[in-house]
Order: C-alpha cells, then structure tokens, then sequence
C-alpha cells in the first residue's frame, strides 16, 4: 500500500504503528525461521541458545506456518548479523533452522553481482 492510502485508512495507520512499536528497527539484525516438535519447544532454551553467541533476542513469535520437518514454526528476530553462528547454536540445541534473513545477506548478494560485474568487464 501507499502512504496516501495508509494515511486514508486508519485501520491501516493505526497497525503500522502498532506494528512500529512491537517491533522496532535495529542497525544490526538477522530474521530467522525455526522449526521443532511442540513437545521440545522452550523459549528460555531458545533465548539461551541465541544468548551463547553473544546476541539479544529482540523478538520470539510462535506463528501459524506450517512446515514438513516440524509442529511447530517460531520466527526469531535477533540483534546480531552473523546468523550462521546462530544457527550452529539453535541446531545443537535440537531446533531446526527453516529460514535465515539479515541484512549482510543482502549486501553480500549485492557485492558478489557487483564484482562479478567488474571482472565480466576486465575480461574484455
């Protein structure tokens, strides 16, 4: 939607700042999807497992996804770019990774297309 129409519909204004308040942007973040069987799940040992790699659990949502590998999909939103370590930690401790989104992801694609534009024009 556009801020025109938002700004129409106060439905819409009102949940946009809702939704700026229960989740607040941060510089430095990573998005992640996580999966396990409702029987294991544990926030404490989720936030412990995030914890060990010297990050913050900013946000923990049990949400409605459905996925083959699990019961259960929680999204994490965590203050830390490095998501692979955070990764390692959640699979140690039983929970299986669905899905990593951050912000250095998306720089890393943008730098890898822009060298491999640089050497395609050095090979000329």
């Amino acid at each position: 939607m556009t801020k025109e129409l938002l700004a129409k519909d106060n439905r819409n204004s009102d949940f946009n700042t809702e939704y700026n308040t229960l989740f607040p942007a941060v510089g430095d973040e990573c998005r992640m999807l996580i999966g396990c069987r409702r029987a294991n799940y544990s926030a404490s040992e989720i936030a412990r497992a995030v914890e060990d790699c010297d990050a913050q659990l900013l946000n923990l949502n049990v949400t409605s996804l459905a996925a083959e590998e699990a019961d259960l999909v929680v999204a994490l939103r965590v203050n830390h770019l490095n998501a692979g370590s955070i990764a390692r930690s959640l699979d140690r401790y039983g929970y299986q990774v669905l899905d990593i989104a951050s912000s250095s992801t998306l720089d890393d694609d943008r730098l890898r297309l822009r060298a491999a534009e640089l050497l395609r024009y050095l090979e000329m």
